[in-house]
């Protein structure tokens, strides 16, 4: 809940700087001149806009739109106040100035309060937006696989043409790293389902923290990743690479992989699935797999 202290504040001392004005200028009428409806209806209207400043207080973050809201609000709390004041206190006819202040800022305090307003709608509207292209993310869960959170093959074949039409217009050079642990069919025979999905998303999370927060890693099957590396040449691509393979063998303790790295540098006339096929055709052998373990 958002509290605004010195506006609050600021509200307070301006309100009885009113009543002392008022008391000062004027005389406390006799209790049978106070007429009661034109107090049940002043004292209504001042309560609504005392509740509009405090909504304003206590549900808006600082900013120049709150603070518009807050000045339109505090104009019409204080005029309306001051027109409480007046049915309990009475003013001779030569004091002009409660009389001006009680007329003068309401007005006002309508512009300044709908200008707020229209600054709140816009941002309502933004957020809106966003909210909406969130939720159109969100509802597309069939790019995202529900075990590890990271993208599925769909998303990479979005992301891959994009990158595609980039190289072709701007000749920048883009890489793409196939890594298959064959190691994980076994042990999700061996240890269980519970377990092997565990170690599942943990292979996920490193693989995310060994990347660039620019490149894209997804899981293209049970044990096979593909991580897509933006405006990345080869040699930046091997290092961030073998890197990657590295802490995955002190970390995991996985033995047996496979990886395969496509480096494209010229634009040419393929498919996103084809290109995708032929680095799955790059991939050695099942029994010339390697060790994740540099030791």
């Amino acid at each position: 809940m958002t509290i605004h202290p010195k506006k609050l504040l600021l509200t307070l001392l301006l309100c009885l700087l009113c009543m002392v004005l008022a008391m000062q200028n004027g005389e406390v009428k006799p209790w049978g001149r106070i007429d009661w409806f034109d107090v049940l209806a002043e004292g209504s209207s001042f309560l609504v806009v005392l509740a509009w400043l405090l909504l304003v207080l206590f549900s808006r973050p600082a900013g120049p739109v709150t603070n518009g809201l807050y000045v339109g609000s505090l104009l019409l709390v204080l005029s309306y106040w001051l027109n409480l004041l007046d049915e309990f206190i009475a003013y001779p006819d030569t004091e002009r100035l409660l009389s001006w202040l009680e007329s003068i800022p309401a007005p006002i305090g309508m512009l300044v309060l709908t200008m707020g307003l229209v600054g709140w709608h816009r941002e309502q509207r933004l957020i809106n937006s966003q909210l909406t292209s969130r939720e159109l993310h969100l509802r597309a869960h069939d790019l995202l696989d529900p075990l590890t959170r990271l993208y599925r093959r769909n998303y990479l074949l979005q992301a891959l043409r994009r990158e595609q039409a980039l190289q072709a217009e701007h000749q920048q050079p883009f890489c793409l790293w196939l890594l298959e642990l064959d190691e994980l069919t076994q042990l999700m025979q061996q240890q269980g389902l519970a377990e092997s999905e565990h170690r599942l998303q943990q292979l996920a999370e490193l693989l995310l923290l060994q990347f660039r927060p620019g490149d894209l890693v997804c899981r293209l099957s049970s044990h096979s990743f593909v991580v897509l590396l933006p405006e990345t040449p080869e040699r930046t691509a091997r290092v961030l690479t073998d890197l990657a393979l590295r802490h995955l063998g002190s970390t995991m303790k996985l033995q047996a992989r496979r990886s395969a790295l496509h480096c494209q540098t010229d634009a040419y006339p393929q498919t996103a699935e084809a290109l995708l096929h032929q680095l799955q055709q790059q991939l050695p052998p099942v029994h010339q797999a390697a060790l994740l373990d540099p030791h």
